[in-house]
């Protein structure tokens, strides 16, 4: 990396780390100081007014980055009259539209399933890496069968270990796509699941809560609470 492009990198780290610490409140030279002295020993032409201007274009970029927007989604009789999204096609667009990454965990698994399961594949198939959590792959090997065949670089299958308790489970129902976007609900991956039963759920578009998500799955598999297949 060159000189100058070493300089804007440090000068970016310590906005984000002064934004992250003290946000847009009393906004002036001693709370952005830092920050302030970088931006004038790279760019000593700038005026005070100049400098206090970058600093605020960056606390609206960083802001608007990282702003969050939060939907729900349910499965319900076409009868109800909620202002909400419906749960199938969430689910059919978040894994269509995923450009990256698709992190996907799995309860009730059914025959229904097929289609979504295709639907992975392709995206694997395209570089798009997929992560899928199951709980019993064992008991859903039937419908599993195929995936575990494609499995490799970019698709990883990963089962819950339930240790001594036999009874517990895998019972979290998420999708985070491009570590962005983060689907939870209560719905299964089943017809009733996603057409048939009374489901609800919350669609957040936030890099930092998709980012939370996927870190806590990371740290799941370093606990051995997940066998890779």
């Amino acid at each position: 990396m060159r000189d100058g492009n070493i300089g804007i990198a440090i000068i970016v780290e310590t906005l984000v780390t002064e934004i992250e610490r003290f946000g847009e409140l009393n906004f002036d030279v001693q709370v952005f100081k830092k920050s302030y002295l970088s931006i004038k020993d790279k760019f000593p032409s700038l005026s005070e007014d100049e400098i206090y201007n970058v600093i605020q274009m960056a606390i609206s970029l960083y802001n608007y980055k990282v702003q969050e927007n939060v939907e729900m989604v349910i499965t319900a009789p076409n009868s109800f009259k909620l202002k909400a999204l419906k749960t199938s096609i969430v689910v059919h667009e978040l894994i269509n539209n995923a450009q990256k990454s698709i992190t996907l965990t799995g309860y009730s698994i059914s025959d229904y399933f097929a289609e979504l399961l295709e639907e992975l594949l392709d995206k694997s198939r395209k570089g798009v890496y997929v992560n899928l959590y199951v709980n019993d792959f064992a008991g859903k090997q039937e419908q599993l069968d195929k995936l575990e065949v494609y499995k490799g670089r970019f698709l990883n299958i990963y089962d819950y270990n339930k240790g001594a308790d036999k009874m517990a489970a895998l019972h979290a129902k998420i999708i985070v796509v491009d570590g962005h976007k983060t689907f939870i609900s209560s719905s299964n991956l089943s017809y009733h699941g996603l057409e048939g039963n009374i489901e609800m759920g919350v669609l957040i578009n936030s890099n930092k809560k998709a980012c939370n998500v996927e870190e806590l799955f990371k740290q799941l598999r370093t606990q051995k609470v997940f066998t890779k297949l």
